[in-house]
């Protein structure tokens, strides 16, 4: 999309709006909350936040929050309570949801002067799976099918890729349920996280697909800082593991130029790597692989998480809705080698007494 239909379609960016539901009322227009600013922040592999801040509802002469018609505040925003967010531009019933989730933090201050503010904040709806830890053994089945099953547990809808591969025992070791997800996911270049929708995506990164918006410094681009960095990088990966059965080892390889996500006519970060020292890199790693094929997609995913660290970026726009985790955006207007497409990996949208603005973070693999 670009910068003309973006504006068109928020109305050239007038009227920023938000909406705040509380168990399904309009916090604002419903409740009669003031609300003087909104937050959501999501990243991949992570569970997503929000927070919004509550002013005039305490009463000095009852020292309580209070709203309505001097009905306890706390007695609706309390833990546990559902909350969605929606941030935009126009009316409020068009907003689009960008988190959904629960009540999880209630924090306020009572100042020297001036009124105390109530400040609320929680998590979507993966947040159950990051309580406690499990030491358990997942018998005979896939990655991809310990995820359904815990999906299930937490009554969110998987949206999972199949992995393949079915393993004798999948080792959870003192982890919580989001931290076991997050293991499986990296070993197999997945990406992880929990969409407004309650669906848990358990699948490969959207980062060859192509950028959903063109965004130009000086422009709907305000800032950008970009940074290219070898250290960390290799530029090939070697998996090695061992068949019990024939008593002989088993070799998976990935090589610089399969990185994912790279640019047609870019250096791969592997590329870069052997062009500046003159040689090649190796990382060889022993793991428990079964086949040549799972040792192959093991090492293509551990050369991808080094590759994903090579360019790494912060950015802020105009507030974008559209903006979000697993997605691409073009970056434009910079000039040399820092114009083109990145991946998305945060994105906070925040409105305030400033407006409406979007940071994100993203990364590339190619330069």
């Amino acid at each position: 999309m670009d910068p003309a239909e973006l504006s068109s379609r928020y109305g050239h960016f007038h009227v920023p709006a938000f909406a705040v539901r509380v168990d399904g009322q309009d916090a604002v227009r419903e409740l009669g909350l003031g609300i003087s600013s909104v937050e959501v922040d999501r990243s991949l592999r992570a569970v997503g936040r929000f927070s919004f801040t509550v002013v005039g509802a305490y009463s000095i002469e009852k020292r309580a929050f209070l709203y309505g018609q001097g009905r306890a505040l706390l007695d609706i925003l309390r833990f546990g309570t559902p909350i969605a967010i929606a941030l935009g531009y126009g009316s409020h019933k068009n907003l689009p949801t960008l988190l959904s989730g629960l009540i999880t933090s209630i924090a306020t201050q009572f100042p020297e002067g001036g009124a105390p503010e109530l400040i609320i904040s929680g998590y979507d709806h993966a947040f159950p799976m990051t309580l406690g830890k499990n030491t358990q053994q997942h018998r005979s089945q896939p990655d991809s099918a310990a995820i359904i099953e815990l999906a299930n547990t937490y009554n969110l809808d998987p949206d999972v890729r199949p992995t393949g591969e079915q393993h004798p025992q999948l080792e959870q070791n003192q982890e919580s349920d989001f931290q076991f997800a997050q293991k499986l996911a990296e070993r197999n270049h997945f990406e992880l996280y929990s969409t407004p929708e309650r669906t848990l995506r358990f699948a490969p990164p959207r980062d060859r697909e192509s950028a959903s918006l063109t965004l130009h410094w000086g422009a709907s681009l305000l800032s950008f800082q970009p940074e290219a960095n070898l250290a960390g990088q290799v530029t090939d990966v070697e998996v090695v593991g061992w068949d019990p059965a024939q008593r002989s080892p088993i070799i998976g390889k990935a090589g610089a130029a399969d990185t994912s996500g790279k640019d047609s006519g870019s250096l791969s970060s592997g590329e870069q790597l052997r062009k500046a020292l003159g040689h090649s890199v190796l990382l060889r790693l022993r793991q428990p692989v079964l086949t040549e094929a799972e040792a192959r997609r093991r090492a293509q995913a551990i050369l991808n998480e080094c590759a994903k660290k090579f360019i790494t970026g912060d950015a802020e726009t105009i507030g974008i809705p559209d903006l979000e985790p697993d997605s691409n955006v073009r970056l434009a207007g910079l000039g040399g080698p820092f114009d083109k497409t990145y991946y998305i990996q945060q994105a906070i949208h925040r409105m305030d007494s400033n407006g409406y603005r979007t940071r994100i973070k993203v990364k590339e693999t190619s330069l």
